[in-house]
C-alpha cells in the first residue's frame, strides 16, 4: 500500500487537511472555514484557539478516512505573529499579514536601522507589517506591556501549530524571511544581534529556526487521542505558504514564475540570486541557493469574498459573481475597481490604501461593478509583471496558476488577456497542501530531499488559456490599464486621510 502523506494548508481564511499519496494524488480533504477577527478598522487577527480546534476537526475528518499516515508537513499563511508563554500557550490573538496596526512602530524601526534603504539592504525586505514581523512586535511591548511581559517563545503560524502537534518548537526560513529578524540574502546566519537588539528582543525568545522539511518532533498521544493520528507520527516544520507551493509546482530554477490566488493574489518569480527588490516581498526558497520574489496584492480573492459578505450576500459562490460579470463588456462599462480592501502590499506598499469603485454613473450596472473587479485585480497583477520585467529584464510568456481562484475560466481568461500571458490552471488547486505534505514525506523518510527526483510536482490540467487575439479587446484593457495606474496615485492623499479617522 503506498504511503500516505498529510498536508496542513493553515490560511488566513480557511484551514485545510489534505491527504496525498507518494505520487502526489489527492486522496482525502477536509476544509474549515477561519473567523478572521477585525475587532478594529486596521486590525486581522486570528484566535489560535479556535484555530486549533478547527485543525483538529479537520485532521480528524481526514484520519479516519485514510488510515496510516508516514507523515506530516504544514504550509501557512504568512507573517501571522504568534506570542506564546513558557507552557507554549498563546498570550494574545495571532496577528495576520493584513494587521496594519504597526505602520508607525516601522518607520521609527527603518530609523534605528539608518534610514529605509539600510534596513532594506540589512534585512532584504521592505519595513512593512506584512513582510517584517518585528514592527508587530513593538506594538505589542508598547501598547500592550502586560501580555508582552508573559511573552517566552515568538514564532510564526507553523510554531504554534508544531507545538499543539509535537510539543516542539520551530519556524524555518520562509517564514522567518518575513520577521525583520534575520537577512533573507543569508538566513543559515540566523537571528542577527543587531536587528534584535534594534526591536529590543532578546535571542532566547526567538524559536529555532530549522529546514522546512526536518522533522520537528512526533505527533503526541495526546493529539493522537483527539485526531486518530498515530502517536509518533513526525511532522516537519513546514513552510510558507506561497514557498510550499513553488516547491510542489516543481521551481527549482532560476527565471520562472507562477501565479497562486487565495485570499491574496501573488505572482512569485524565483531567483538564482538574490537580486531583491523592495517591490516585493521576498524570501528564501525551500530549496537552498534560490530565492523567491513575491508580487503580492492582499485582497485579490479577498476582494470576492467581501462581495460575498458585504456587499451582496444574495450572490452566494464566484460562478454567480462571474454569471453576472459576463454581462458586462471587457473595461466594464468604464468602471475601474481598486483592490485595496486591507491596504496594498506590491507594488504599491501603503497601508493607507483603500478600495474603490471608480466610473460610476446613471448607467452603470451591478454586472459592470462586478466585472470590474474581476479586471481591477488583474490590472494590479499586470503593474507587478511589468515591475519584475524593469527589475530583471525578462518576462514569463506562460504561468502555471494555483489556488481556488483557478476554479474560474471567466476570470483566468481575465487575467490572460489583461497580462498578455499564457496560464495553464494546476492539476489540483491545493498546490500548497501538497508542498506542505511532501515536507512532511521527506521528514517521514519517503523521500531523500528537498532535491530528490522523485518528488512529484503539479502539472497543468487542461489546454493553457491563451491571450485573446481580438485586438479591440487588448486595446480596451491596455486603455482601461492606463487609467487604472493613474488612480491610486491621484486618490493616494485623500485615502491617507480617510485612513487616518480610523486611527
Amino acid at each position: 500500500m503506498t504511503e500516505v502523506l498529510l498536508g496542513i494548508d493553515a490560511g488566513t481564511s480557511a484551514v485545510k487537511v489534505c491527504a496525498f499519496t507518494a505520487e502526489g494524488r489527492l486522496h482525502a480533504k477536509a476544509q474549515r472555514s477561519v473567523p478572521l477577527v477585525t475587532s478594529h478598522p486596521r486590525w486581522a487577527e486570528i484566535d489560535l484557539e479556535r484555530y486549533w480546534e478547527l485543525v483538529v476537526e479537520a485532521l480528524s475528518e481526514v484520519a479516519e478516512r485514510v488510515g496510516a499516515v508516514a507523515g506530516i508537513g504544514m504550509s501557512t499563511t504568512c507573517p501571522t505573529t504568534v506570542l506564546l508563554d513558557e507552557s507554549l500557550e498563546p498570550v494574545r490573538l495571532g496577528i495576520t499579514y493584513l494587521d496594519n496596526r504597526a505602520s508607525v512602530m516601522m518607520r521609527g524601526l527603518a530609523e534605528r536601522l539608518g534610514g529605509e534603504e539600510a534596513a532594506f539592504e540589512a534585512i532584504g525586505n521592505r519595513m512593512s507589517p506584512s513582510t517584517c514581523s518585528a514592527g508587530t512586535l513593538r506594538w505589542v511591548m508598547e501598547h500592550e506591556p502586560q501580555v508582552w511581559s508573559r511573552v517566552r517563545h515568538i514564532g510564526f503560524l507553523n510554531t504554534f501549530l508544531a507545538a499543539r502537534l509535537t510539543g516542539e518548537l520551530a519556524t524555518d526560513p520562509t517564514q522567518a524571511s518575513y520577521s525583520g529578524l534575520l537577512s533573507v540574502r543569508e538566513p543559515e546566519c540566523g537571528w542577527r544581534s543587531e536587528l534584535l537588539d534594534a526591536v529590543g528582543v532578546s535571542r532566547e525568545q526567538m524559536v529555532p529556526v530549522r529546514p522546512p522539511e526536518e522533522a520537528v518532533g512526533g505527533v503526541t498521544a495526546a493529539v493522537a487521542r483527539a485526531t486518530g493520528l498515530s502517536a509518533g507520527t513526525p511532522v516537519a516544520t513546514g513552510a510558507a505558504d506561497t514557498a510550499a507551493a513553488a516547491f510542489a509546482l516543481g521551481i527549482n530554477k532560476g527565471n520562472t514564475a507562477f501565479e497562486s490566488i487565495g485570499t491574496s493574489g501573488v505572482v512569485t518569480f524565483c531567483l538564482d540570486e538574490p537580486a531583491l527588490d523592495p517591490a516585493f516581498l521576498n524570501r528564501q526558497h525551500i530549496i537552498p541557493g534560490l530565492w523567491l520574489a513575491h508580487g503580492a496584492m492582499s485582497t485579490v480573492g479577498g476582494a470576492f469574498g467581501w462581495l460575498h459578505s458585504k456587499v451582496w450576500p444574495e450572490l452566494r459562490s464566484l460562478a454567480e459573481l462571474e454569471q453576472l460579470a459576463a454581462e458586462s463588456e471587457p473595461g466594464a462599462n468604464g468602471v475601474v475597481f481598486l483592490p485595496y480592501l486591507a491596504g496594498e502590499r506590491s507594488p504599491l506598499w501603503d497601508p493607507n490604501a483603500s478600495g474603490a469603485w471608480v466610473g460610476l454613473r446613471l448607467d452603470s450596472r451591478r454586472a459592470d461593478m462586478v466585472r470590474a473587479v474581476f479586471e481591477g485585480t488583474a490590472y494590479g497583477l499586470l503593474q507587478i509583471v511589468r515591475r519584475a520585467e524593469e527589475r530583471w529584464h525578462w518576462r514569463p510568456q506562460r504561468m502555471l496558476s494555483v489556488g481556488g481562484g483557478t476554479r474560474s475560466r471567466f476570470w483566468l481568461q481575465i487575467k490572460a488577456d489583461i497580462l498578455g500571458i499564457e496560464l495553464s490552471p494546476g492539476h489540483i488547486t491545493d498546490a500548497s497542501a501538497l508542498g506542505g505534505a511532501l515536507l512532511g514525506g521527506i521528514a517521514g523518510g519517503v523521500f531523500r530531499a528537498v532535491t530528490d527526483a522523485g518528488l512529484p510536482t503539479v502539472h497543468s490540467e487542461s489546454d493553457a488559456i491563451l491571450p485573446s487575439a481580438d485586438d479591440h479587446r487588448r486595446e480596451k484593457y491596455q486603455r482601461m490599464a492606463r487609467i487604472y495606474d493613474g488612480l491610486y496615485p491621484a486618490l493616494a492623499e485623500s485615502m491617507s486621510a480617510l485612513a487616518s479617522d480610523d486611527q
